[in-house]
């Protein structure tokens, strides 16, 4: 018999807009661990991951039993606690493939969609106030209202963007969708195997800003309001099989979330 995973519920702290903290909210829907999450800006999110776990990392999870401060933390150690057919790491060679699929969809893949969304979105205070805010202690959102420029300006500098990161991020977005799409040629329903595991949830989180899923759980700006280079973006992932393929990993697989 399979063993649980605790059943005492969990504090999941996040930054609201990461994409490690989506991950994170993906991950522990998915391995039905009962938590309650706790969002908060930069900065301010420094204190609750030290005094919890000794860590400056997002996102942390934590309860009596376990701190996890990073999403692969929590893969590793979840994983092994689920039924069999909630495990995401699969088994055999296509846990090779698994893991094969992990740094290009969650590293390269979810590093080049933050560089390029934040790129275009952060110069908009207007647009982005509420992504960096949303649901976190109401002094935190006014310190953002107040101070937009010091966080953007840390965004800026740990993202290190700038026009020309930004164009090296859309090609590396464009070279790993594509891949994806020669991937579903054959018309195969999930990326390895026959049922989901991490690699289609890695790629659909990865590029869950520029598909923008009703089921994503991070607050992101609306196509509406983005400025056009994003919109356009957007479209063009959209009309990908590989972005079509992102959004029925949400509508199938992402319950009990719905953007605000």
């Amino acid at each position: 018999m399979q063993g649980q995973p605790p059943s005492k519920t969990a504090t999941l702290i996040t930054f609201p807009p990461s994409l490690d903290s989506e991950l994170s909210r993906f991950l522990l829907t998915h391995y039905g661990i009962p938590h309650r999450e706790r969002r908060h800006t930069l900065f301010f999110s420094f204190i609750p991951t030290l005094l919890h776990g000794s860590s400056l990392h997002l996102p942390l999870v934590y309860s009596d039993a376990y701190r996890l401060d990073t999403v692969r933390k929590m893969i590793d150690y979840f994983d092994p606690l689920s039924p069999d057919d909630r495990k995401l790491l699969l088994t055999g060679p296509e846990r090779e493939r698994v893991e094969a699929d992990w740094t290009p969809f969650n590293d390269t893949l979810g590093g080049a969609t933050a560089a390029f969304a934040y790129h275009h979105l952060l110069p908009h205070r207007d647009i982005m106030i509420r992504p960096l805010s949303e649901g976190t202690p109401s002094f935190e959102g006014l310190a953002v209202r107040w101070a937009y420029p010091l966080f953007a300006g840390f965004l800026r500098s740990g993202l290190h963007l700038s026009d020309s990161r930004a164009e090296e991020a859309l090609g590396q977005i464009r070279t790993v969708v594509q891949s994806v799409d020669q991937r579903l040629t054959d018309g195969r329903r999930y990326l390895v195997g026959d049922r989901f595991s991490l690699s289609d949830m890695a790629f659909a989180v990865a590029l869950g800003p520029l598909v923008v899923p009703d089921q994503y759980g991070g607050p992101l700006p609306s196509v509406g309001e983005m400025p056009p280079v994003l919109q356009s973006a957007v479209a063009e992932m959209r009309a990908h099989p590989a972005g079509q393929f992102a959004l029925r990993i949400y509508r199938d697989h992402r319950r009990g979330a719905a953007r605000g």
